[in-house]
């Protein structure tokens, strides 16, 4: 609406997609705490969880990562270039993701339980749904459906033709679902975010003139992303007022995951989401080894959990996976 008034000026972007995106979820989020304390909307607490978070964590309002994606939407549909293909790609995973999660939260909330949407439905829809960006993309740009990845600390790259599809489909779909299993403590996901999208911000900056400018939308995408996550952290650091619930750590998960698809920086991604991955195959790991085995590996998965149940308190635990997270950040970044 307003991208025409600020379009050659950087500084006043740079500050609009800040300020406005963090002072619309700050003030939306402080309403909605208020809201959901008189309409009963908690986040229902696993009773085969950490007896821990079943005393502390009752009665916390959940469906926060709403007003994240809604200050990101509302800031980019104001200010934005929506010509731009690759941003509106953004705006429709974290929409349509969003959308997945909302459903899975609301679904918790009115049943009392901890299950939700049904996995396997979700996954397919998340695939369809990646699968139709990534074909769109490459009528756009044929680079898309050409299945080259490059290689991190490299020059060199490689291809896997057709495959590619699935792949990219993997890594969306991959990241938002792993972003989901590790939003479990108070503020454990927000710091990683906003250091995995600066990271992302950063390589983006190391690529041609002409790609930059390409890229540009994203990049205050990314800005917007950043300021929306930062407002949250305020109401979610330890103790937390409100949780994100699936309705944002689906969705900014897969937005990071297509973003990284975009700019074709797929394997340095998967360096700088390290902490994802290691929460997400932790979880794969003990499923799958009791299913075999019939005994577990960790004390519960995901990982977090293992350390509180070896009797680490719960900001240990989230301060270590932070610096985790920020060194493969920017171990991810000189990866490229």
């Amino acid at each position: 609406m307003f991208h025409n008034l600020i379009e050659n000026n950087y500084i006043l972007q740079y500050f609009l997609f800040f300020i406005f995106p963090a002072i619309f979820c700050s003030l939306s989020i402080s309403k909605y705490i208020n809201f959901s304390k008189n309409h009963s909307l908690f986040q229902p607490i696993r009773t085969s969880g950490l007896e821990t978070h079943i005393k502390t964590k009752q009665r916390t309002p959940t469906f926060g990562g709403f007003f994240i994606v809604i200050s990101i939407i509302i800031t980019n549909l104001l200010f934005a270039d929506l010509t731009n293909i690759y941003l509106l790609s953004c705006l429709l995973i974290l929409g349509s993701f969003s959308l997945i999660g909302f459903i899975d939260d609301y679904l918790k909330v009115t049943k009392n339980n901890s299950w939700g949407f049904k996995g396997s439905v979700k996954l397919i829809i998340q695939f369809t749904l990646i699968l139709l960006i990534i074909f769109i993309l490459g009528l756009e740009n044929s680079q898309f459906w050409s299945g080259i990845i490059s290689i991190p600390f490299t020059d060199l790259s490689i291809n896997i033709g057709t495959l590619y599809f699935l792949f990219a489909a993997i890594v969306v779909v991959g990241a938002a679902n792993a972003t989901n299993l590790t939003d479990g403590l108070d503020g454990l996901v927000s710091i990683p975010i906003i250091f995995n999208m600066i990271a992302l911000i950063a390589i983006i900056f190391t690529l041609t003139a002409e790609e930059i400018q390409q890229f540009y939308p994203i990049i205050l995408f990314g800005i917007s992303l950043i300021a929306a996550i930062t407002a949250f952290l305020y109401f979610n650091h330890h103790p937390a007022k409100i949780f994100m619930g699936d309705v944002g750590s689906l969705a900014i998960g897969g937005t990071l995951g297509i973003i990284a698809i975009i700019i074709k920086k797929e394997l340095a991604f998967a360096i700088i989401t390290l902490l994802f991955i290691i929460e997400a195959l932790s979880v794969i790991i003990q499923v799958g080894s009791y299913k075999i085995r019939k005994k577990r590996v960790f004390l519960m998965a995901p990982l977090h959990h293992h350390f509180e149940k070896k009797g680490w308190n719960e900001q240990k635990v989230v301060k270590l996976f932070w610096v985790i997270s920020i060194i493969a950040s920017i171990i991810g970044y000189l990866s490229v």
